[in-house]
C-alpha cells in the first residue's frame, strides 16, 4: 500500500530517494522561481550543513542516471538471468517436486479405481457378498483414498498455475525489452509506477549513487508480466476504505 502523494506526485523518486549521510528523504526544492528543481536531504534544508553535509542533486540529472542505468545495466536479459539465477533455480525445484507429488496422487487415485472396479465386478458376478460388513468398509475406504487423492492433485495442480509461467531465456528478453520500453513516456520522460517496480530505494552519498531492488519484487514483476492474464506491471497502489455511513465523524442526529 502506497500513499497518493507517493504514486501520482511530480517528481520521479519522491519517496526513495534517501540522503546516505543521515538517513533523510531527499525532497523537492526548487531555485530561481521555480526554473530550476533539485533532490536535496531534508535534514540539510532544515538544519543547514551543520545537521547534515548531504548533497544537493539537480532533479532532472538524477532522474536520468537512475533511470538510464535500469535502463542499461539492470534490464538486460543477462544481467536478469545473474541476478534471479538462484531464484529462478528454486522455482524450478519447486515445480519439479510438485509434479512428481501430482503424478504420485494420480498413481494412487488410479490404483484405488482399479481396485473398486474388481470389487464390483467380484460383486455382480456373485463372487462377494456386498451384505459383508468387511466388504462395505473396505470399498468406503477405498473411495475415500480415490476422492482425496484427486483432491490433492487438484490442488497441487493450482499451486503450480499460481506460482505463474516458467521463466525462459526467451521470458527474459521479452521482459527486459517491455520494461525499457514501458519506463519511458510519450512525453521522453519516464514513468515513476514501473521504475518502482525495478529499484525501491535511491542511496545519495557525497561521490557515490546507491541504487536498491528487491529480487522477490522484480520476480513477482517478472512473473506478472510474462503471464498472459496479466499484461503490465504491478502498479504501487492505495486503496482508501470509505465509510459512507456509521464512520468516525458522525453527522449529528437532526433531534
Amino acid at each position: 500500500m502506497t500513499p497518493p502523494r507517493v504514486v501520482s506526485g511530480p517528481t520521479l523518486l519522491t519517496g526513495i530517494c534517501f540522503c546516505a549521510a543521515c538517513g533523510g528523504a531527499m525532497t523537492l526544492r526548487t531555485g530561481k522561481s521555480g526554473r530550476y528543481r533539485y533532490y536535496t536531504c531534508c535534514t540539510k534544508a532544515r538544519q543547514g550543513a551543520t545537521g547534515c553535509p548531504g548533497r544537493t542533486v539537480p532533479m532532472e540529472k538524477l532522474d536520468n542516471l537512475v533511470a538510464e542505468y535500469i535502463e542499461q545495466r539492470l534490464l538486460q536479459p543477462k544481467r536478469l538471468e545473474q541476478l534471479l539465477s538462484h531464484v529462478l533455480d528454486r522455482r524450478s525445484e519447486r515445480a519439479e517436486r510438485r509434479r512428481s507429488h501430482i503424478a504420485e496422487l494420480r498413481k494412487r487415485a488410479a490404483e484405488a479405481y482399479a481396485k473398486l472396479k474388481r470389487l464390483y465386478d467380484a460383486i455382480e458376478n456373485g463372487i462377494a457378498d456386498l451384505s459383508d460388513p468387511m466388504l462395505k468398509d473396505r470399498i468406503a475406504e477405498l473411495k475415500t483414498t480415490r476422492d482425496q487423492a484427486r483432491l490433492d492433485a487438484e490442488r497441487a495442480e493450482e499451486a503450480i498455475d499460481r506460482a505463474g509461467p516458467t521463466i525462459t531465456p526467451q521470458a527474459l528478453k521479452t521482459f527486459a525489452t517491455t520494461a525499457r520500453k514501458r519506463m519511458r513516456n510519450e512525453s521522453g520522460g519516464y514513468r515513476r509506477d514501473h521504475l518502482r517496480e525495478l529499484a525501491q530505494r535511491v542511496e545519495i552519498d557525497q561521490k557515490e549513487l546507491r541504487i536498491m531492488g528487491s529480487k522477490s519484487v522484480l520476480l513477482r514483476t517478472l512473473v506478472a508480466t510474462s503471464s498472459v492474464k496479466t499484461t503490465g506491471f504491478g502498479v504501487p497502489s492505495s486503496v482508501p476504505k470509505w465509510r459512507a455511513r456509521n464512520d468516525s465523524n458522525v453527522r449529528p442526529s437532526d433531534s
